[in-house]
């Protein structure tokens, strides 16, 4: 069993060959191009000014700044750089797998498993809803579909028990910091998850990856984010997400798995995601400091969405995203990632809101990338 560790990571600037500098995905909420020269602003203070193999030593050190733009636009960063288990720095393309008939045998076998009822000689197609569906011996319908993504040749798997009741209002939703094995987890966060499931994060995690696993053969992912979510009518259940790492760093594509857990099961209700390998091109330069990524930031700071709050960044990470380049070719880049909020829980909440500096070509994306969104 595999936790993660939520943490951040510092840049290692690593020359490899051949990826040119590329643009996000043109579906993104927002993207900009900053200037081919990108200086550091004079009055910012940056304490992590090395970026070589040697860099993991400045763990922990900080880049402030305060920006301010026409119309009232504000950004103040304050926010620690780390460089936990970062093994380089590249460039991939992105390759969709699809989800064959092995893997949904695998996968309908590892969730549903029992001595005397075979759930995969149980399951019917439905070409009405091009789904294979069956119900199981204690009653509980449940449908595995592929739906075909907005990405080129990407597929999207949903699996889930179709009378279980998922509603999409969300009241409000409860982080659960996920900080490690045999970690002390306080009351509150008890308290919250006793009125979902007898469980605890470390089998919401455990059951995620064994179901993932399932059909990712590379052992490849952690766990992101552990939300309980209390729905408009006063129901509870619980999300997780799962991300892919490459080079020890976390990879958020264009629709990262997930589980759903309801009320009264540590079992998962909803397991939803892509598939995907990666094939290394890499890079011809280094890649951006975290202070020309900064600095990229100021210098687009009137093409970014008016906020109805100065915006605050406390965390800073390299990581790598998903995006399309101008000809459609599918990448795995790596970004400067900048977290809102003023601590670990707040930044949670906001997680699945990216933005983040493009490494190679200090461009701007702001966008988001919502798991579960049908």
């Amino acid at each position: 069993m595999r936790t993660f560790l939520l943490a951040t990571f510092l840049l290692l600037a690593m020359t490899l060959t051949g990826c040119n500098r590329q643009t996000e995905h043109e579906e993104q909420v927002f993207s900009g191009t900053a200037d081919e020269n990108i200086e550091v602003p004079n009055d910012s203070v940056i304490t992590d000014t090395s970026y070589d193999e040697a860099s993991n030593e400045y763990s922990g050190e900080t880049i402030t700044q305060f920006m301010e733009g026409s119309d009232g636009r504000k950004i103040t960063i304050d926010a620690q750089v780390y460089s936990d288990g970062i093994d380089q720095v590249s460039c991939y393309r992105y390759v969709p797998e699809p989800f064959t008939e092995e893997m949904r045998n695998a996968l309908l076998k590892e969730m549903h498993p029992a001595e005397t009822w075979n759930v995969v000689e149980a399951t019917v197609y439905n070409s009405e809803k091009d789904a294979w569906e069956f119900m199981t011996p204690t009653g509980k319908s449940w449908s595995y579909q592929i739906t075909h993504s907005d990405i080129p040749g990407e597929d999207i798997l949903c699996h889930r028990e179709t009378t279980a009741d998922i509603s999409p209002d969300i009241k409000q939703v409860f982080p659960i910091l996920i900080v490690g094995e045999g970690d002390i987890i306080d009351e509150y966060t008890l308290s919250t998850l006793s009125k979902v499931a007898d469980t605890i994060p470390a089998e919401i995690i455990q059951f995620g990856l064994y179901n993932i696993g399932a059909i990712d053969y590379n052992d490849s992912y952690s766990c992101d984010l552990i939300h309980v979510c209390e729905t408009m009518d006063g129901q509870f259940y619980i999300k997780a997400v799962f991300r892919k790492t490459i080079d020890g760093i976390p990879v958020t594509a264009w629709h990262n798995f997930g589980t759903i857990t309801g009320k009264g099961s540590p079992f998962p209700i909803k397991i939803w995601g892509s598939l995907f390998s990666e094939a290394e091109i890499g890079i011809d330069q280094p890649v951006l400091s975290a202070g020309e990524a900064v600095a990229a930031i100021q210098q687009q700071i009137n093409q970014i969405p008016i906020q109805e709050e100065p915006l605050t960044i406390t965390k800073i990470s390299l990581e790598y995203l998903s995006v399309s380049s101008p000809d459609k070719e599918l990448l795995i880049v790596p970004v400067w990632r900048f977290w809102a909020g003023e601590d670990e829980k707040a930044r949670s909440l906001r997680s699945e809101e990216i933005i983040a500096v493009n490494a190679l070509n200090g461009e701007l994306i702001w966008e988001k990338r919502e798991a579960f969104a049908e």
